[in-house]
């Protein structure tokens, strides 16, 4: 396995904010312009918005999926994050770039893995709407999952998304995935602090409500990794992709390096840079298979082998 880099060319979604001004007027209100008429909207080159409203951000999440994605119904309770579109499609678009890039198309069942996937529970609704994929998704949340679970039944998703409980906090894909089935690819957004250290640093700095669910996790996204790739071995012969948003660069570099070093058992890693609004994110991915057809070829265990599978109910 080389360290060279794949190019992958994916579509940047960017929201026309006009024309969702036009279709909602009630965004109007969070403008930044001298004057809030029509007029003057039509002829600025750069709409601005004021983003630091947290009334503002739902709103927009909510125009842009009824807009783009026809999803009819969508509100995420007081205190979780609320997700910007246009980051969340650009990692679904990445995905859709590596299957492509992988020959895996729709002849196949398409299944998508989306672990701690909230209370906006986005990334599903948008590969469903986008790429008609089907979804498993985790969440540990008690007011999360019965918010997801609302969005799901409200827009009549339930045959794309299945949304499963995660019993155990520190379980990833255990209790989630099937020994028995085989699953595309996975995706996850982890939680990134580390609330031993980062939580007094980074609270004062957040302009936006959460769940602590949802952003802390004991050593952050590297103790998020560590689970997440640890259980990916164990579900090797499961999954044919298997993907991890890391939003700092320090972090994101250490876990390649770590991924990369196993090339005895990792058949394909790399690494891809998205926009996340004016950040970088990264997302890396790997394989424990050197094709698509390799993967469809392999006879998996029965699932009488899962009465062996460890529950974790605590860090180690």
């Amino acid at each position: 396995m080389s360290k060279k880099s794949i190019e992958i060319v994916y579509n940047e979604f960017k929201p026309d904010f006009l024309k969702l001004i036009k279709e909602y007027p009630e965004l109007k209100k969070y403008l930044i312009l001298k004057n809030k008429d029509e007029e003057e909207i039509e002829k600025c080159e750069e709409i601005s918005f004021d983003w630091s409203n947290n009334n503002l951000s739902l709103l927009m999440t909510k125009c842009i999926l009824n807009y783009y994605f026809n999803i009819k119904y969508y509100d995420i309770p007081n205190n979780f994050l609320i997700p910007p579109v246009p980051s969340r499609l650009n990692y679904i678009n990445v995905i859709q770039s590596l299957l492509s890039l992988f020959k895996v198309d729709d002849k196949n069942e398409i299944i998508g893995v989306d672990i701690g996937t909230g209370a906006n529970i986005i990334y599903p609704i948008l590969g469903s709407e986008v790429y008609k994929w089907e979804f498993i998704c985790s969440e540990i949340n008690d007011e999360a999952f019965k918010n997801g679970e609302r969005i799901i039944n409200k827009n009549n998703l339930e045959n794309r998304i299945k949304l499963i409980k995660q019993k155990y906090k520190y379980n990833i894909f255990f209790g989630i995935l099937n020994r028995e089935k085989k699953y595309t690819f996975t995706m996850c957004n982890p939680p990134y602090y580390d609330f031993q250290d980062e939580i007094k640093i980074e609270d004062g700095k957040r302009d936006c409500e959460y769940n602590f669910d949802e952003v802390y996790y004991k050593n952050g996204e590297i103790g998020f990794f560590e689970r997440y790739f640890e259980e990916s071995i164990y579900f090797s012969k499961n999954v044919f992709l298997f993907s991890f948003l890391i939003g700092k660069k320090t972090n994101a570099e250490k876990i390649f390096d770590k991924i990369v070093n196993m090339k005895d058992s990792i058949k394909i890693c790399d690494m891809k840079r998205i926009k996340n609004g004016n950040n970088l994110r990264y997302i890396i991915y790997w394989s424990f298979f050197n094709n698509y057809q390799e993967f469809l070829d392999v006879i998996l265990y029965s699932n009488e082998y899962n009465r062996f599978r460890p529950i974790y109910n605590s860090v180690k």
